[in-house]
């Protein structure tokens, strides 16, 4: 069966108490009579030797005074000349005559002018008697000196009333004691229960640090650490689970995208095809227009070979980002590099382009693919911008992550298609195909900047505003020691 703590040392307290007060008792009742003793034999001669000291034949009241210190201490005398003349006694005035004869005159044989210290002991009292004769100026000098403590008796009561107080008090000190050390060991009881949550995989309560014991201080830091790591790397597990399940849904979106793009390709291959067809039929039964029909051959095989590059191209660009290399990247030296290499085509179109780039925006990843993400809103911002038009390029940062965004004032996407661009080969059936001022609608750009930036583990989006588009999209801020 299992204790707890708190109960073992409870009683390991109360049994050391015990012990302890067992062993106070045995060594009071053995060395506390000798030590009393001691003191008393040790003053009953210093009091006699100060007696000696005095002119006992006129006391004044100062050398009275030295009696009265003595008899402060339970001691007690009774001096009387030769002729049994009382000198000094402590017995009230009425009774110095009898004090006199019961003291010295019954007990003349027991003086010596070499006197020892005698104990007799009563049934209610221990006394101790020192009897001897003093002379002084030739007249002898009978004193006694008594000892009227309880002695030994009022020693034995006093271990008595102590080993009653102490089985008194022994309850209610246990109570004391008992909830003292509950309140003690409350930071221990939370540590506990803090190690407990850690043990079934879950982050406990945050405990104090700053308590009054130094050892359970740091183990609370130790276990504060631990549950800081532990949700930590549930936080991980759980952003694994995230992105695991963010990576099926993605790739059961790519393939459907690709069923998508191959359905609209060969919708779109259905018409340079048939074009080819009937033109090629054409020139069987005509001479004269036979370099019209294969110009517009040639017209359309440009366009079919096209859309076919551009379909390879992808797959070339996401099967190469699986083994992408990632480095510390200034984005702000990236778009510095970006904004100038578009200078030539803003200025062709007479836009009006600004540009809010924040310093220090460092970002772990491929350098050439996030160019081409930036790339790929840029064109698509040229592209969908009227002359004279205005365009913004933002780079800042936001807590965990540097932003990029490029707006373009112009036509706005409609809502039900904002989930659908970043599809391959996606366009609005409402919006007329163009190909104007040197850009061709792709249909793949917004495509490749998803997968450039699903791979770098950011995130991405478009948002209409009230005078036109803002494309964007974050990549996580750099750390020191990350790579």
């Amino acid at each position: 069966m299992k204790k707890k703590l708190r109960k073992d040392i409870f009683i390991i307290q109360c049994l050391f108490l015990l012990f302890l007060t067992g062993i106070c008792i045995l060594l009071y009742m053995a060395f506390m009579p000798i030590y009393y003793e001691y003191v008393k034999d040790k003053q009953i001669l210093q009091a006699y030797q100060d007696i000696a000291e005095l002119d006992l034949s006129d006391l004044d009241d100062r050398e009275c005074l030295m009696f009265a210190n003595y008899e402060n201490e339970n001691l007690s005398f009774t001096i009387a000349d030769e002729n049994m003349k009382p000198v000094y006694v402590t017995e009230p005035v009425d009774n110095i005559d009898h004090t006199v004869q019961r003291n010295i005159l019954k007990k003349l044989d027991a003086f010596s002018r070499e006197p020892e210290i005698n104990r007799n002991s009563g049934k209610l009292l221990e006394t101790a008697r020192y009897r001897g004769i003093m002379t002084q100026d030739g007249t002898d000098y009978y004193i006694v000196i008594k000892d009227i403590a309880a002695g030994r008796k009022s020693i034995t009561m006093a271990e008595k009333f102590y080993m009653a107080l102490f089985l008194v008090l022994m309850v209610p000190g246990s109570i004391c004691m008992m909830l003292l050390w509950k309140a003690l060991l409350k930071p221990l009881d939370q540590i506990v229960f803090a190690a407990g949550r850690a043990a079934e995989g879950e982050p406990g309560p945050r405990l104090e640090e700053e308590g009054r014991y130094q050892e359970l201080n740091q183990l609370a830091k130790s276990m504060n650490r631990i549950s800081l790591q532990m949700k930590e790397q549930n936080s991980q597990i759980e952003e694994g689970k995230r992105q695991m399940l963010h990576h099926n849904v993605r790739k059961d979106q790519v393939e459907k995208r690709r069923k998508e793009m191959i359905a609209n390709i060969s919708h779109e291959l259905k018409t340079p095809l048939a074009v080819i067809a009937s033109q090629t039929e054409m020139l069987g039964y005509t001479v004269d227009d036979r370099e019209y029909y294969v110009a517009s051959i040639q017209e359309e095989v440009a366009k079919m070979s096209d859309m076919v590059s551009r379909l390879l191209d992808s797959s070339v660009i996401e099967h190469q980002m699986e083994s992408m290399i990632q480095k510390k990247i200034d984005m702000r030296e990236v778009m510095d590099y970006i904004i100038l290499k578009y200078e030539g085509m803003v200025k062709k179109k007479k836009l009006h382009l600004e540009t809010f780039l924040s310093e220090s925006c460092f970002v772990m990843g491929d350098r050439e693919y996030i160019e081409q993400s930036v790339d790929n809103y840029m064109t698509n911002a040229l592209e969908h911008t009227e002359i004279g038009g205005n365009i913004r390029v933002t780079l800042k940062k936001q807590k965990s992550y540097i932003r990029v965004s490029v707006y373009n004032e112009g036509r706005q996407i409609p809502e039900e298609d904002l989930e659908h661009i970043w599809s391959g080969y996606y366009r609005n059936k409402r919006e007329p195909k163009r190909e104007e001022n040197g850009f061709s609608h792709a249909g793949l750009g917004l495509y490749i900047v998803q997968s450039i930036v699903t791979m770098h583990n950011g995130s991405y989006g478009a948002e209409n505003l009230p005078t036109g588009v803002e494309f964007w999209f974050k990549l996580p801020k750099y750390e020191e020691g990350q790579g």
